[in-house]
């Protein structure tokens, strides 16, 4: 899980890769302040508040405190990688997802004639 700010487009992209990278989910959270309606937390709002984890010495496997960093409005508003949890996927844990592509994607198998025969049983 990790937020990233669209001023800071290195960063974000770091995440992005990251994100693609990670075996399993990945969740990226991006502030992009909308120009046109939201006067509120514009871009200068967020400058002088954005904060990356990566230079507070944050531990990506601390559940509790990347809750409270996630949290965090006011003052600071921390981007960067929150949490990691290193665990296998789904797909290497099922069995039947190992063997190829999600079954709704997968040949059936089964000839015309036995799909026919097949559906013609089901009539």
């Amino acid at each position: 899980v990790a937020r990233g700010y669209s001023a800071d487009p290195k960063h974000l992209v770091e995440l992005i890769k990251g994100g693609i990278q990670h075996q399993g989910f990945s969740l990226i959270d991006v502030f992009s302040p909308c120009v046109t309606f939201n006067h509120d937390n514009d871009f200068a709002f967020f400058k002088p508040r954005i904060k990356k984890l990566e230079d507070e010495g944050h531990d990506t496997q601390d559940w509790k405190a990347a809750c409270e960093k996630a949290m965090a409005w006011g003052d600071e508003i921390y981007i960067g990688l929150f949490i990691t949890n290193d665990r296998p996927s789904l797909d290497s844990m099922e069995m039947v997802l190992q063997d190829g592509p999600p079954l709704a994607r997968r040949e059936l198998g089964l000839s015309k004639e036995q799909g026919k025969k097949l559906i013609g049983r089901m009539m």
